[in-house]
């Protein structure tokens, strides 16, 4: 049973496969502006991470100082903070692997 199953789908993958060589679409085509909206949302993340940090920096100058006596909010900001730059590390780290095994890979 399970090789019946296997032998569909490996039917269909190959009949799928000569309905995309037949229609001209190539699996190497990259839609661009998919590329740009990906582009545009790391953008709007780092900004929104620079932006985050320069607040948690300006709470932790007013609690240093007594201009602000509310650390419940501070501590909120600088966890939100705190997230938002290991969202970025991790990110950046996934990118870099995803390289790297581009580039390890043999044609």
């Amino acid at each position: 049973m399970n090789e019946l199953l296997s032998t569909q789908g490996l039917t269909e993958y190959q009949n799928s496969l000569r309905a995309l060589g037949a229609s001209g679409t190539s699996a190497t085509e990259v839609d661009s502006s998919s590329g740009a909206a990906f582009g545009n949302y790391l953008s709007d993340a780092l900004e929104n991470l620079n932006q985050k940090t320069a607040t948690m920096d300006q709470d932790t100058i007013k609690m240093i100082t007594g201009d602000e006596s509310d650390l419940g909010n501070i501590m909120i900001r600088m966890t939100e903070a705190q997230l938002a730059l290991q969202t970025a590390v991790t990110v950046r780290n996934k990118c870099l692997e995803a390289y790297n095994d581009v580039k390890n890979m043999q044609f």
